[in-house]
């Protein structure tokens, strides 16, 4: 199997009091009540969704996107710094996450324009 290399990218936003993190390139969410929590939630989510995509020889299954509504969270969000990172058990040889890139989006004039899409 071809080693990939895969650079992440997620938009954090409020839904319902709580935080979401959503991880673009995989359509991953994780809940949490701080941005950190948020985070190591969708940790969770996408070891999993990794672990059994390259178990079962099935990468084509990462790769399904978010929705372009979420990709316009992130590309209107404010980059954040969050205290955590992605953290697995174990390693997976054949594929490299390098980091993630994170954005926060939250409620403003443009919420309606997303609302409308």
């Amino acid at each position: 199997m071809t080693p990939l290399r895969i650079p992440l990218r997620a938009v954090f936003y409020k839904e319902e009091g709580n935080w979401v993190a959503h991880c673009l390139e995989f359509d991953l969410l994780g809940h949490g009540s701080t941005k950190k929590e948020a985070l190591e939630s969708l940790s969770e989510a996408i070891f999993i969704q990794l672990s059994f995509s390259v178990e079962h020889d099935n990468l084509d299954n990462l790769f399904s996107p978010a929705d372009g509504k979420y990709l316009r969270m992130f590309a209107a969000g404010k980059d954040t710094s969050i205290q955590g990172q992605l953290k697995f058990e174990v390693a997976i040889d054949s594929v490299t996450l390098e980091g993630i890139k994170t954005r926060e989006y939250s409620d403003s004039d443009s919420d309606s324009e997303l609302a409308s899409v």
